[in-house]
């Protein structure tokens, strides 16, 4: 029930993007075409929740017993890109040269992404178990993941329809994402004690 909660408080409540504003830029940049945003949100996904996952025991079991806390971020940094661009390297081992090319500036976007770094850093300033260590980074990147593919969504009717030409481009998406983080602002707490 723990990893339920804080799997669904860290999605939505708690969202990483529209909520603790950690990663946007990544989601105003990158989410253009919903069909991209899905792979990339997938990625970012994956790179969230591994991050948060193997940054757990590196914490608790390494960086705190022997006083160096003030590492965390760096070990982070270098464990969730290694994971990201390993992942990165066997997903694309039998695809063409041009593709791999593709996947692996993707991998650097997202082992880079301000949401890969923020999970575990998180999840170390909670002092929290590890079921809920877990259950925080798999929702931290769900969270992330629906963030991407929403914004995409709505960037996508957004450049369907009229828009006056003074608001085009950067300020229409600004203007978008506001309003996202308030209406996530709006139902922060929904889900909030709901396995509890």
């Amino acid at each position: 029930m723990e990893f339920l909660n804080a799997l669904f408080t860290a999605a939505f409540d708690n969202n990483i993007v529209f909520v603790q504003m950690v990663g946007m830029v990544s989601v105003i940049v990158l989410a253009l075409r919903p069909q991209d945003s899905v792979r990339f949100g997938l990625a970012l996904w994956a790179a969230s929740a591994v991050s948060g996952i193997v940054g757990w025991p590196i914490y608790y079991l390494l960086l705190q017993p022997w006083g160096l806390d003030y590492l965390a971020p760096m070990a982070y940094l270098l464990v969730s890109a290694t994971c990201v661009f390993l992942v990165g390297a066997v997903a694309t081992a039998r695809k063409p040269l041009e593709e791999r090319r593709g996947a692996m500036a993707m991998c650097t976007i997202v082992a880079l992404n301000a949401c890969t770094l923020a999970v575990p850093l998180s999840n170390a300033a909670a002092g929290c178990e590890f079921p809920v260590g877990v259950g925080t980074a798999v929702g931290a990147g769900l969270g992330a993941f629906i963030a991407v593919v929403l914004f995409a969504g709505v960037r996508n009717r957004i450049n369907e329809s009229q828009v006056p030409a003074v608001l085009r481009g950067l300020p229409i998406s600004l203007v978008t994402a506001s309003i996202m983080c308030l209406a996530f602002f709006g139902v922060s707490g929904a889900l909030s004690g709901l396995f509890v």
